[in-house]
């Protein structure tokens, strides 16, 4: 790799987001110009705001609602996506939500009752798929369950913004030919939104040299087809290298061609490698005064709720849970006011959300950015990064919690001795140099990791 690499950032914003606040921008585009270690940059992003899918999911709900004649209907999701879009939803005859969390089963959720997948043609013929990243997987799958039973209805289809992505992808092109880049880093999202395959392979034959490094934020290993496991297999065909962003401990089975990755090919591209955030929002401010004893950031998705639920029954008014997308009532919260948020946070307390993964999720590199204690659900993909102590305590129930918390609680000293270890770690390990330096040392070894 060249030193100072030209680097072309091609950032695909998630719906919810603006430029400033995306991923991409947060957790890969500031740490690395941060770093020093990348020379003269260029940026195309891509996107549509949230105001663009209401429409959209409009569109389709009044094609529905014609297509089925209004009969009753079973929405697929009982999660972040259904809530975000019920006043657009709420327009069919809703009787339940089917989810694959076992443990909504039996419970309501937006005052409808939640049943498991294998129960919905007992409720509905006419099935509507409420997500944007596992459309294609549940379609899938519930076909395959029920075959002619139900009638399977998607919001969005392969590539929902239709004709602006051809635009975008002749954006990235022609930034291609005309900056001539040695390195493109790419931030993808919902994988069958992404771009084409064939864009990449073009943009390589338009500048030979280049790069080029992409990431997976998420992962399902339980949609077999569509979805994530064919964005992953497409992607390390075109990429050079590619960041595993929240969970290490797959990467063995993949390696290894164990299911379901029999079909993936050049492995040895794909490494754990999770990314830092934007060091002049995430930094520490020791004597910052404390407005929150605990708190819990981000949306009420999956099990997350019941561990809301427990804290506020526990703790009253100590507890706070703030931010969140798709929050009746409660806007996001830009960025730079959570980053500050965290910095006048004595507890921060972080869950896993849906039983089907387990991450290490951007609340631990934020929080431990930040310079606060972290609380976090025990889960094998944070320990590869982290050990007791260092900045974070592991809790596996609600008593072990309870016991984290009223320890440092009372105990301002451990608590600032737990803090003080992890931010030695956090600036021996997980800066954003150190985190630059590291991928294009890789990227610049030889062979092993050369495109084929």
């Amino acid at each position: 790799m060249t030193p100072s690499p030209r680097t072309l950032f091609v950032i695909h914003r998630f719906d919810t987001k603006s430029l400033a606040d995306s991923a991409g921008v947060l957790e890969v585009m500031k740490p690395m110009l941060a770093s020093g270690l990348i020379g003269e940059h260029r940026l195309v992003t891509l996107g549509r705001d949230t105001d663009d899918y209401r429409a959209l999911i409009a569109r389709r709900v009044s094609e529905i609602a014609q297509a089925s004649c209004g009969a009753p209907v079973v929405i697929y999701g009982a999660g972040a996506h259904t809530r975000q879009f019920l006043p657009e939803l709420g327009r069919l005859p809703i009787v339940a939500l089917a989810d694959r969390d076992e443990s909504l089963h039996g419970t309501q959720r937006l005052g409808l009752p939640v049943i498991a997948p294998s129960e919905i043609p007992r409720h509905a013929a006419q099935v509507v798929i409420s997500s944007r990243a596992y459309e294609e997987g549940i379609a899938a799958d519930l076909a395959e369950l029920h075959g002619e039973r139900i009638t399977l209805h998607t919001l969005y289809r392969r590539n929902p913004d239709g004709e602006l992505r051809e635009l975008w992808e002749g954006e990235i092109l022609d930034a291609v030919r005309e900056f001539q880049p040695d390195l493109l880093v790419h931030t993808p999202v919902h994988p069958h939104e992404n771009i084409a395959p064939t864009v990449f392979h073009t943009a390589r034959a338009l500048c030979p040299g280049m790069k080029i490094v992409t990431l997976w934020w998420d992962y399902d290993e339980t949609a077999l087809t569509g979805s994530y496991l064919d964005y992953e297999r497409a992607s390390l065909e075109w990429a050079d290298l590619v960041i595993e962003n929240s969970n290490g401990t797959r990467l063995a089975r993949m390696k290894a061609h164990q299911p379901p990755y029999q079909q993936h090919r050049h492995t040895e591209r794909v490494f754990f490698h999770p990314t830092v955030f934007d060091p002049a929002l995430f930094h520490p401010e020791p004597h910052a005064e404390i407005r929150y004893e605990i708190a819990l950031f981000g949306s009420s998705v999956g099990r997350r709720r019941e561990w809301i639920d427990l804290l506020t029954a526990r703790y009253g008014q100590r507890f706070h849970h703030l931010g969140g997308v798709y929050e009746p009532g409660r806007p996001p919260l830009p960025v730079a006011e959570y980053a500050a948020a965290l910095r006048h946070t004595r507890i921060c307390v972080n869950t896993q959300t849906y039983p089907f993964r387990s991450q290490c999720k951007g609340k631990v590199r934020e929080a431990l950015g930040c310079g606060v204690l972290l609380l976090e659900e025990d889960n094998p993909e944070t320990r590869l990064l982290l050990a007791p102590g260092e900045g974070i305590e592991y809790f596996r129930d609600a008593d072990a919690l309870f016991a984290l918390i009223d320890h440092y609680l009372s105990d301002e000293a451990a608590r600032r001795a737990v803090v003080a270890r992890g931010q030695r770690v956090w600036n021996a390990r997980m800066n954003a140099r150190g985190w630059t330096e590291h991928l294009l040392k890789i990227l610049s070894a030889p062979k092993e990791h050369a495109h084929v």
